[in-house]
């Protein structure tokens, strides 16, 4: 699902429709600290409660899911890619600091 499409799907909630997707949210969150080691997935909070939504209502927590359901998950290994070092012509490869200690990128402009 495209970003346009989730926010139109929240754009059309009705005031009591965000609120108890707000109170979703709030439970879910409260829900995964006390779950095992923060595990439960949006999926299963939803599939938990799916009989008692509204068609936005569950149209717009399903959002929620995709969302949370996209991306890497702790585990994954990301795919290998080279960058170039700053002032640098030296090329480096993610693969290479595998077995290492973390590491962390970070995007940004420095114009």
């Amino acid at each position: 699902m495209l970003k346009a499409d989730r926010d139109q799907v929240m754009a059309n909630l009705q005031e009591d429709d965000r609120k108890q997707f707000r109170q979703f949210i709030t439970d879910y969150r409260e829900k995964r600290k006390k779950s095992s080691g923060g595990q439960m997935t949006a999926r299963e909070m939803l599939d938990a409660v799916a009989g008692d939504l509204t068609g936005i209502l569950r149209q717009a927590m399903e959002v929620v899911v995709l969302r949370d359901e996209m991306g890497p998950h702790v585990g994954d290994v990301p795919p290998d890619f080279d960058l170039k070092l700053t002032g640098s012509e030296e090329r480096v490869r993610l693969s290479s600091f595998s077995g290492q200690k973390p590491v962390a990128l970070i995007f940004g402009s420095y114009t």
